[in-house]
């Protein structure tokens, strides 16, 4: 049974009910010779397995295992036919399945038992969580670096590796550097069989989720580096196993890929982007692989069916050397405002697209400063202080994807039909839906409230001149006879205030249905310094709350302060 059997796990993914599934899953990869890829993965994670899965094979990675943690997820594994096993822990979600919970911390060791179970095959393994998304295979690093034993990937927000080296991670060490069990390479050997087992003991002993304790066994002494030309790789475990770090432009995190797209700026080709950095639980993590045009598993009519209204948002330009700017307060103060006044933006159009029942295709936000858990530095992570701001924000820094939908209109409001970001530019999305494009610009050069002009815009394409203000009784109308455009792309360039652009719904119980769902949607900026927000008198502004009205809202005016209504 000695072989190369690369395991990629997304999530551990299971198959057929009966106790032979796993021997029967098994005996079919071996008897093939291929390598194999194991992962765990439960029903509320399916979509998230089978995005990982939809990868793993664009990327040839045709030696997977699927390990499923759940029987629904058995059933379906085994009647798509695809390579698994069962690995059940019934009683984890009784103990609690939030981060930090003991049913929780049961999960993410998971993957070690499963580990442990297997690693007598004699296989070389690829292991991976399946918010993982490959982009090419990474067993040829096992040949690259024939002297490591196992091969991780970092939780760092930056590489030291110099422009082109696409190479082992220079300044990594295992007593200083945490890395990340989302996505390892593991050398079949007996010392490495002894670890894994070891690994899987060590549960009982170790009271933290599985990556810190294995951040906590690999730190014995004699962690010492192997001799040059090999100085990357590094004897740990008693001295008994070899390990070496895959650097963060390279195994990339949706820090690195979304934010900084280190691996261009490093020159180097990324294996996979790993979804962490996110915030919003799984919804958060799909919104990520959304706005990187990686989420493949969405079906046929979120791209081909109904019509679309959009918002070009705009921006502001960005301060004169910005980038050197060095007071945190200054950054976060900009950044908070400029955020500010694009979600005013964003709520007139989304109320035009729930108005005219159209989904709303969510603008690309800019922001100029990180979301993080802890104080920024220059509005940067710690240890990422050279890429350039502003950036195009992820998803999951401004809304919880989770509450578009959730609830009902009764409690929460109206339920909203939303597409990513890069929706326009998904290779999904039909040519006759990119190309269908109306833009709508309120104007004041018009002397009615019923009538409408047509323009050329330079590209040639159709912009509709409407009245300013007009609310949804008066707008729609107007609108009927360019149904036929499946985006409606509203313009405020020379419109002014937000409020002028759309004047919302006539009824007023449609209104406060639509802001009762805008108030749910948003998430928080995070986070000031403490000593730097007690400076400033913020010690009670540590984490912000976005508004999507910071101006005025459609069920109650103008804020203080903000816009006068129109």
């Amino acid at each position: 049974m000695r072989g190369s059997w690369r395991a990629a796990a997304g999530a551990l993914l299971t198959a057929a009910a009966p106790p032979l599934a796993a021997p029967q899953c098994y005996g079919a990869v071996a008897c093939a010779r291929l390598q194999a890829s194991s992962s765990r993965l439960n029903e509320a994670q399916w979509d998230l397995g089978m995005n990982w899965l939809h990868h793993v094979k664009k990327a040839g990675m045709d030696y997977y295992v699927l390990a499923a943690a759940d029987p629904q997820t058995s059933a379906k594994l085994a009647s798509a036919g695809e390579p698994c096993f069962e690995w059940f822990d019934e009683g984890a979600a009784a103990l609690g399945l939030r981060w930090g919970e003991e049913g929780w911390r049961r999960v993410t060791w998971s993957r070690v038992f499963v580990l442990d179970a297997i690693i007598d095959y004699g296989f070389n393994l690829v292991v991976s969580d399946v918010d993982v998304v490959w982009f090419r295979d990474p067993a040829e690093l096992l040949d690259r670096f024939p002297r490591a034993d196992l091969l991780v990937g970092l939780d760092h927000g930056s590489s030291d590796n110099l422009p082109g080296d696409s190479g082992l991670e220079v300044s990594f060490h295992p007593n200083g550097s945490d890395f990340n069990t989302g996505a390892y390479l593991l050398r079949y050997g007996r010392n490495v069989s002894d670890w894994a087992h070891a690994f899987a003991k060590f549960f009982d002993k170790c009271p933290k989720h599985d990556q810190v304790c294995c951040y906590w066994l690999v730190r014995t002494e004699g962690v010492e580096p192997l001799p040059e030309p090999d100085q990357r790789i590094f004897r740990v475990w008693h001295g008994r196993i070899t390990m070496a770090a895959i650097p963060v432009s390279i195994f990339e995190s949706g820090h690195t890929l979304f934010l900084q797209q280190l691996h261009k700026d490093k020159h180097v080709e990324p294996y996979n982007v790993h979804a962490t950095w996110t915030y919003g639980g799984l919804e958060g993590k799909k919104a990520r692989l959304r706005d990187l045009g990686l989420w493949m598993v969405d079906p046929p009519e979120h791209y081909e069916k109904g019509s679309f209204v959009t918002v070009d948002l705009q921006l502001p330009e960005p301060p004169a050397a910005y980038n050197q700017w060095r007071e945190n307060e200054d950054m976060v103060s900009l950044h908070l405002s400029a955020l500010a006044a694009q979600l005013q933006q964003a709520y007139v159009g989304w109320a035009l697209a729930v108005a005219a029942g159209r989904a709303f295709i969510l603008p690309k936000f800019v922001c100029y400063c990180e979301k993080t858990w802890y104080g920024t530095v220059r509005c940067r992570i710690f240890d990422a202080q050279g890429y350039p701001l502003p950036v195009t924000c992820p998803t999951d820094y401004v809304f919880q994807p989770d509450q578009f939908a959730q609830g009902s209109e009764a409690v929460a409001g109206t339920v909203l039909d939303v597409r990513e970001p890069p929706f326009l530019e998904h290779p999904r999305t039909p040519q006759e839906v990119k190309t269908s494009i109306l833009t709508i610009r309120p104007s004041a050069a018009l002397d009615c409230t019923d009538c409408v002009r047509e323009e050329k815009g330079p590209d040639g394409a159709t912009v509709l001149l409407v009245p300013p203000a007009l609310k949804d009784a008066q707008l729609l109308p107007l609108l009927a006879p360019y149904q036929r455009f499946r985006v409606w792309r509203l313009s405020l360039e020379r419109v002014g205030a937000p409020v002028r652009a759309f004047g919302g719904f006539a009824e007023a119980a449609a209104s406060e249905a639509f802001d009762r769902r805008m108030e749910r949607v948003l998430t928080t900026w995070c986070c000031r310094r403490e000593g730097e927000a007690l400076r400033y008198h913020k010690q009670r502004a540590i984490e912000e709350p976005l508004s999507m009205t910071p101006e005025f809202s459609f069920s109650s005016g103008p804020r203080q302060g903000g816009a006068a209504a129109a």
